[in-house]
């Protein structure tokens, strides 16, 4: 009669072969991991410039949004002093007897504010439009190379922008300080400052609520900023 005989073996510890998938279950990881950051990221600009730039290019540095005169220290930039600014002129503090682009005040146009913006990209960025309080103002192409002045109404030549309209100054340390840029371009790190005469489709601001600045320069996302009426910061 064979005898069957039966061999003893040895089986793999249960440590040994826990740590065997755990090595192969890291390892699985990894390459799924670099697979799909590869995939992802292909074709993607880490270090974006010009019209990609990210919304963090553009810095406010700066702002003045005070009833007062010689707004951002500019001669004959003045607001009406009545606690408010003034642009649907729908509060009974608003005089409001002349057209929206007239200057502010007795004659009673729609008011200014300031910002004071520096681009931080290494290249240009153009300043499309901005919105306050989402009421969009274009670039003013008539204030094109002409010194800025506010004393005189728009009926005595263009030396402001019109209502729902910017434009464009060098800061105070550059030549010409306060002659308007012929376009809408600001240079890499250079500081700008833009004024702004309001939308008279913009309601009135009164002191110290918020407004909303979102600047579109050409970027997917724009830069957007929080500051308050009756408040100056340079």
């Amino acid at each position: 009669m064979n005898k069957i005989i039966f061999g003893r073996r040895r089986a793999v510890s249960e440590i040994i072969g826990t740590m065997l998938l755990l090595v192969i279950t890291v390892v699985g990881a990894v390459m799924i991991s670099n697979f799909l950051q590869d995939g992802f990221f292909q074709g993607v600009n880490q270090n974006p410039s010009g019209v990609e730039a990210s919304s963090d290019s553009i810095q406010l540095t700066g702002f003045d949004t005070r009833d007062a005169e010689d707004l951002i220290n500019i001669d004959d930039l003045h607001n009406e002093f009545n606690q408010i600014l003034c642009a649907k002129g729908n509060d009974a503090k608003c005089t409001m007897s002349g057209t929206a682009d007239d200057i502010p005040g007795v004659i009673g146009g729609t008011e200014f504010i300031a910002l004071q913006l520096r681009n931080m990209n290494t290249g240009s960025v153009f300043l499309r439009n901005i919105q306050i309080n989402n009421e969009l103002h274009d670039w003013d192409e008539g204030t094109a190379g002409i010194e800025l002045k506010a004393v005189n109404n728009l009926d005595a030549g263009t030396k402001y922008p019109r209502a729902g309209f910017f434009s464009i100054i060098p800061s105070p340390d550059r030549p010409n300080s306060e002659k308007q840029f012929t376009s809408q371009e600001v240079q890499g790190n250079e500081e700008v400052r833009v004024i702004i005469k309001l939308s008279k489709d913009l309601s009135d601001i009164k002191m110290w609520d918020s407004m909303v600045i979102v600047v579109n320069f050409g970027a997917p996302q724009p830069a957007q900023f929080i500051i308050s009426s009756g408040d100056a910061k340079w």
